[in-house]
């Protein structure tokens, strides 16, 4: 009996133990801003990004980009691009940080774009169009000590309210965990 009641105590004492969720990263900073560098500076186009650590390789967030000046030839007017990622490696110091390294993403797009032409009488135009679509992109983050952070990332997606269509997501961006 005695045995049994040893047995029966370590089992709740252990199941008690293990019960327990411990925050691994107490101290990490979840948020981050950035900005797209190329889209801001080369389309007048700028795109900020907020992106919500989950957890250690897990994140969520969203794009928002706009065109600054109705007389650039960037096709889009407006994009509303949430997306997921999901860090899986890279380098060993990659590693030592939370989410960090190389990245596969899944994202979405609410985007107006001016690139519709049309005929009227004598005169060609172009209006807008509102369109929606999902996609696929990969990237690289860097975080650094101060927890500035760096990312490229390379991909795109379908339009699915205009069947000849796609959108781009491409970006060099620099921002502050926080």
């Amino acid at each position: 009996m005695k045995r049994f009641g040893f047995l029966f105590l370590t089992l709740i004492i252990s199941s008690v133990l293990f019960a327990q969720e411990g925050n691994d990263y107490p101290n990490l900073k979840r948020n981050e801003l950035k900005l797209n560098l190329p889209l801001t500076i080369f389309a007048s186009y700028p795109e900020l990004d907020y992106e919500r650590l989950l957890n250690s390789d897990i994140s969520v967030g969203a794009s928002l980009g706009f065109r600054a000046s109705s007389d650039q030839e960037y096709p889009l007017t407006f994009s509303l691009e949430p997306h997921f990622r999901w860090f899986f490696g890279g380098s060993y110091a990659s590693m030592q940080k939370v989410a960090a390294g190389f990245f596969i993403e899944l994202n979405s797009a609410l985007l107006t774009r001016d690139d519709v032409e049309y005929y009227s009488g004598d005169n060609w135009g172009k209006k807008s169009k509102f369109g929606a679509g999902a996609g696929l992109a990969v990237g690289w983050k860097y975080v650094s000590k101060n927890n500035w952070v760096g990312e490229i990332y390379l991909g795109g997606g379908r339009d699915f309210s205009n069947s000849d269509h796609g959108y781009a997501r491409v970006g060099v961006s620099i921002g502050k965990r926080f």
